[in-house]
């Protein structure tokens, strides 16, 4: 009888233990988790899940890029949840307190455990001002919201590597 009872509470606690080590797994990876990655022709970035959890700290995401060159924005929103999701995203593009431009408004609609992307591309021949001086340099931020959830990426366009330099014209 006491041999029935021991393999009893092995059992029990054996089970507890497995149940406790499945929460944890199941508490990691269950979710929305969105990605971006970012490519100016020099370095990939990619910003994964838990680097945005640090943008309040002053960790913000940001890219680089050169005065009229372009930086290539895929956005990756993965679903590990039992039910599909559906939320519209849209990118717009801020200088200080003005906005740009909307670059992207669209719907993204990963099924249960499953992906949903949207890919963009920035041009940045057209965002600096034709009056603003080739030798500073220009910044934007990028807003990203999908449903409630808001990201913000810093872009730093970078001066001219060769400024342009107006050449007087001689008097005749």
């Amino acid at each position: 009888m006491d041999m029935k009872h021991k393999n009893l509470y092995l059992f029990l606690t054996l089970a507890c233990f497995v149940g406790i080590i499945l929460i944890f797994i199941f508490d990691g990876y269950m979710g929305l988790y969105d990605t971006l990655v970012m490519d100016n022709g020099q370095y990939k970035q990619r910003v994964e899940a838990e680097q945005w959890q640090t943008e309040e700290y002053g960790n913000l995401a940001s890219m680089y890029v050169e005065r009229g060159s372009w930086i290539d924005f895929a956005y990756t929103v993965e679903n590990h949840r039992f039910s599909a999701y559906t939320a519209d995203v849209v990118v717009s593009l801020w200088y200080g307190q003005r906005k740009v431009a909307d670059l992207v408004t669209s719907r993204i609609s990963p099924g249960s455990f499953g992906k949903g992307e949207l890919k963009w591309t920035l041009e940045t021949t057209d965002l600096v001002p034709a009056d603003y001086p080739a030798e500073q340099s220009y910044n934007l931020s990028m807003f990203i919201k999908r449903g409630e959830v808001e990201r913000k990426v810093s872009i730093f366009i970078n001066p001219s590597p060769y400024p342009i330099k107006s050449i007087p014209v001689p008097p005749r």
